[in-house]
């Protein structure tokens, strides 16, 4: 059996702006900044303001927020960063930022920086490496003075010291001078004279030791739904041939820092993979990454719930999700259980799940109805394809008066409805089945021929060579039955053949 086959996929997904929108390319230049002027906080002036609407710009995914066309302060880091450079803004109303990093991402953020204010982080790597645009504006309008804060994640804010208080001086004595040599003495004794009381020195007073400034504790960073990252469009059925992407595994932020995820591990702020999915209600989605190291995986689903799992098979993860609940904007992230980074592989895929569209499935296979539907080739299957699904029925076969017959129970509506063309360019279709239970095969070709298998793959599993190329364009039904009635969940492998 010949390997299976992945397309490699990357890049983020482009959205063109208006012209009235926020754009790259009216930056009026960008400022250099080096790692020792990012090792302390840095400031700008500006104003807080713009006309333009986000969910009018194709960026309304972002959040809510009004902004200028041009950027108001764009500046490139020197000498490859190695860390994360954190914006935070200050301003007299409820001000937002918008930031397209150096590898064409973009992140927003409204009240992270308290007062209504914003504040981001921008991860040190490709995000860094090249021209960063910044847009400060305001969540409903107007404009207001703002200051925009730079500095390397780890900078340390400057603490005034305690003033301290004067000590007094001490005051003099009053001295009585002696009486001058040669002085008579008096004819009649004086009245005697007090001496007079020493004044007291003062003491001075003990001066309080200072009072060390607290530590400000860091503000945990954890994944940011609000942020986009590479987009993908994707449908249930499309999944049912599985899709591999490239994907870096880790991040820089702790993840136990971020109780209300449940979640372990480091990853970055912004997603790995932002999914837009529709069409999901009937099946099982499963995600899955296999790397060097060891990863981890967090979703989050289109109702706002995540979703985590560390080391499913092994040291990877696997996540699977109803399908249900994915039917909207998607966010994945791959973390890392360790501290390191390395390269990994993800992949999703689909498996249909039984009734499909409020279909009665009692009864015998029955070819008006149809499967979950899947439009393919041959030239595409010689690379062999799997699809997901699940073995089951309640209809003995042998009942069912059809040409071929065989022990085994099937649904009426079929598992796939398979739309084939360019067949008669090869000269064999191979069908094979997989499961964990035993399976039984029931097929009909679009001319309205029947052919059934139960075991010829071994194992128990079943196996078909269709040959009759020409007459297998059109409408192709498979039924994945099961031998005792049980279910299981099942993988079939169709794949053409010259000879």
């Amino acid at each position: 059996m010949r390997l299976l086959v992945f397309t490699l996929l990357g890049g983020l997904a482009g959205t063109t702006a208006a012209v009235a929108c926020p754009a790259m390319n009216m930056s009026q230049g960008a400022t250099n900044l080096s790692a020792g002027q990012l090792a302390v906080p840095t400031s700008i002036a500006l104003s807080a303001g713009g006309e333009n609407r986000l969910d009018q710009c194709g960026l309304g995914m972002l959040g809510f927020g009004q902004f200028r066309s041009a950027p108001d302060y764009s500046f490139v880091v020197e000498g490859g960063f190695p860390q994360d450079v954190v914006l935070a803004v200050t301003s007299e109303c409820d001000a937002a930022m918008l930031v397209n990093s150096a590898d064409g991402a973009w992140h927003f953020n409204d009240d992270a920086n308290g007062n209504l204010d914003p504040r981001l982080t921008i991860p040190a790597g490709a995000a860094l490496d090249g021209q960063v645009d910044v847009w400060v504006g305001t969540f409903a309008g107007g404009d207001c003075a703002a200051s925009l804060t730079l500095a390397q994640a780890d900078a340390a804010m400057p603490v005034a010291p305690p003033s301290t208080g004067s000590v007094p001086g001490a005051a003099l004595a009053n001295v009585m001078p002696p009486p001058l040599p040669g002085t008579p003495a008096p004819m009649a004794p004086q009245p005697a004279q007090t001496a007079p009381q020493p004044v007291p020195v003062p003491m001075p007073a003990p001066v309080p030791a200072p009072v060390p400034a607290p530590v400000p504790v860091p503000v945990a960073i954890c994944p940011n739904p609000n942020m986009v990252g590479p987009s993908l469009t994707l449908a249930g059925a499309q999944l049912l041939q599985p899709q591999a992407y490239m994907a870096t595994v880790g991040g820089p932020h702790d993840l136990s820092s971020c109780p209300e995820l449940g979640a372990w591990g480091s990853a970055t702020e912004a997603p790995s993979f932002t999914l837009y999915m529709s069409q999901m209600d009937g099946f099982q989605f499963t995600t899955d990454i296999t790397s060097d190291c060891d990863p981890t995986l967090l979703l989050r689903d289109a109702f706002g719930q995540w979703h985590f799992n560390d080391d499913t098979n092994g040291l990877q993860p696997q996540l699977v999700v109803d399908g249900s609940t994915l039917n909207g904007k998607v966010d994945i992230w791959v973390g890392g259980f360790g501290a390191s980074t390395c390269q990994g592989t993800i992949t999703f895929r689909t498996a249909s799940t039984m009734p499909q569209g409020g279909m009665t499935m009692g009864g015998c296979p029955n070819p008006s109805m149809q499967g979950v539907p899947v439009t393919t080739t041959g030239s595409a299957l010689y690379s062999p394809t799997d699809y997901y699904t699940t073995a089951s029925g309640s209809q003995q076969l042998t009942a069912c008066g059809l040409p071929v017959s065989s022990n085994g129970y099937f649904n009426a509506q079929p598992n796939f409805s398979f739309f084939l063309s360019g067949m008669q360019e090869y000269g064999r279709l191979e069908i094979e089945g997989e499961a964990s239970c035993d399976t039984v095969l029931l097929v009909r070709t679009p001319d309205g021929q029947w052919y059934l298998d139960d075991d010829s793959n071994g194992n128990l599993n079943p196996r078909l060579d269709l040959t009759n190329m020409f007459m297998l364009n059109g409408r192709l039904d498979v039924w994945v039955g099961s031998y005792s009635g049980s279910a299981c969940s099942a993988t079939i492998e169709l794949e053409t053949w010259h000879s």
